[in-house]
């Protein structure tokens, strides 16, 4: 593992240092420049509104933009679609869906820049009329695991400039990881060399290279990002943090700030600043999520992304094999999921002493919307915590409700819908991976 770190660190270091060099040509060169500026408006209002800080958290279907290797963590299909209102009357639309594919998830994403009418005028500068400008990039990517801690992903984009029905074509490139630090399970760092590709007539493609950190369930429903980038060809150096907080898996507060070297002179101390909220509702077989982004930009004017988001099979339709941690080995049956960084590559399970017993007096509570599942810990010492498993109805299969290894001896559901029966049991984990059986079934009927 370590000399996976070392390696994403010595790629990111050769990058960054070939940008300096670019750089200085420029000096000798001052016609060279970027196009295919829209490349950098962020995608999805969750990332954005947590201060485009997510290169290192990326754990949805926005990560085909923020850093590819997240679709590893991917599990479902997702669907997003955003409206973004940007300054100046500026349109920008984004749809994306993601697939599970092998060991990882296969993304698609379509992104569309209106600028409106315009008037045309010639050399004397007579009115000719009008004419529209537009800008599209269709793009695909692919996340996976490669080992226990190291998810690797790579993109391709396909940037269309259309100005007065004249379409310029270019292509470009990503390629992202994104590594869990062993030992620290809550710390992921990610790497994002974005848009190398080839040249948009005269100038080059907004190539940059992101280096985030992600703090991930640090408390319970928190995450935290940092990220530092520059831009290859142009630029100083940019620096974002942002935060979420998962209120009982519905509700999800968020706070950004975007902080560069460059004075943008927008004439606002709020320019910089990012918030926004996300709403969930989870059905019987997907979750409804709706996300909203506010990023001022002074003189510039406000701008508001609002995206739909919907996530299909988000209750699986059996116990996922492996535990929440990447690195922890897990010793089950396969039908593993591309977001449990151990799906494959597990070490041979241990020889065990003593049997690992499952806890005692399970209980049931409707709290709410919810039901509060509780216990007596079990009495093996070699307990590391605890699984919850949950079926719905007469029907359903049993499948891992908790998405971290419970450490007390309880947990609150999320929202659930009501006429239904709810049936429960309760496994005790060790330290390796290793499960008890299941506690005696406790059911109730949610009115």
């Amino acid at each position: 593992m370590k000399k996976s770190l070392v390696l994403l660190l010595g790629i990111t270091l050769a990058f960054w240092s070939s940008g300096q060099n670019s750089r200085a040509d420029q000096k000798d060169f001052p016609a060279a420049g970027t196009g295919n500026a829209f490349l950098d408006i962020g995608a999805g209002a969750r990332a954005v509104a947590m201060g485009e800080a997510f290169t290192g958290i990326a754990d949805d279907i926005t990560s085909l933009y923020w850093n590819p290797a997240g679709l590893g963590q991917v599990d479902n299909v997702q669907i997003t679609l955003m409206h973004n209102q940007w300054f100046q009357n500026v349109i920008y639309e984004y749809g994306a869906g993601s697939l599970p594919v092998w060991k990882g998830a296969l993304g698609f994403s379509t992104a569309y820049v209106s600028y409106g009418s315009m008037d045309k005028l010639d050399e004397s500068g007579i009115n000719l009329g009008s004419f529209t400008a537009y800008d599209l990039n269709l793009a695909t990517a692919y996340g996976m695991k490669i080992s226990d801690n190291l998810l690797l992903g790579a993109g391709l984009k396909l940037p269309i400039t259309v100005i007065d029905n004249e379409a310029q074509v270019s292509f470009a490139a990503d390629l992202g990881f994104l590594y869990k630090i062993p030992g620290l399970e809550l710390l992921q760092i990610g790497i994002n060399i974005m848009n190398v590709g080839t040249n948009v007539g005269a100038a080059t493609q907004p190539s940059q290279i992101k280096l985030g950190l992600g703090l991930v369930e640090a408390v319970t429903g928190l995450k935290l990002g940092l990220d530092v980038s520059r831009h290859i060809f142009e630029n100083p150096l940019q620096v974002n943090v942002g935060a979420e907080y998962m209120i009982m898996n519905t509700l999800a507060p968020r706070i950004g700030y975007k902080i560069t070297t460059e004075d943008a002179g927008l004439g606002s101390a709020l320019v910089g600043l990012t918030v926004g909220l996300g709403f969930y509702y989870y059905f019987q077989d997907f979750v409804l999520g709706l996300d909203y982004a506010y990023v001022p930009y002074g003189y510039l004017g406000d701008t508001h992304r609002i995206a739909l988001s919907l996530a299909l099979g988000a209750a699986p339709t059996k116990p996922p094999a492996t535990s929440a941690s990447w690195g922890q080995p897990s010793h089950t049956a396969p039908s593993l999921k591309t977001s449990d960084w151990n799906a494959s590559y597990k070490a041979p399970a241990k020889p065990v002493a003593k049997p690992l017993l499952p806890p005692t007096r399970v209980s049931l509570k409707k709290a709410g919307s919810h039901i509060k599942v509780s216990w007596k810990s079990s009495s093996s010492s070699q307990r590391a915590g605890y699984n919850v498993y949950m079926k719905k109805g007469k029907k359903g299969k049993y499948y891992k409700v908790n998405k971290r290894l419970l450490r007390k001896n309880s947990y609150t559901t999320p929202i659930l819908r009501s006429k239904r029966t709810y049936s429960f049991i309760v496994k005790t984990v060790d330290s390796s991976g290793r499960k008890s059986r299941g506690t005696a079934v406790k059911k109730l009927y949610f009115k």
